[in-house]
């Protein structure tokens, strides 16, 4: 029994990095997540590539390898436009009502 089971938690920046590994830890606790990425270029200064969808479903795969469930969304999280957030928002929607991604 894990500390969040039957909790959902919602991650950003779930592609790699500390996102993922904080994607994982709370799955590893129990908890379902709910994650979301860019998952593009945000900006030609980075100097390191971006994370790409397929850096996503890597994540998903390996939260689900931990037996919890796991919509991942690519979306912009810009907190100035709602529409940005629609998809995650779906997500977490329908994960709420039914139980199931």
């Amino acid at each position: 029994m894990g500390l969040l089971d039957d909790r959902v938690a919602f991650v950003t920046g779930a592609a790699r990095g500390m996102g993922r590994n904080h994607a994982l830890r709370l799955a590893r606790e129990g908890a379902s997540i709910i994650g979301v990425d860019v998952a593009a270029d945000v900006s030609p200064h980075n100097g390191y590539p971006a994370a790409s969808e397929s850096d996503l479903k890597e994540t998903a795969h390996l939260v689900e390898a931990e037996g919890q469930s796991s919509p991942l969304v690519a979306s912009e999280t810009s907190l100035f436009s709602s529409r940005r957030y629609s998809a995650a928002a779906s997500a977490l929607l329908e994960y709420s009502s039914t139980g199931k991604p």
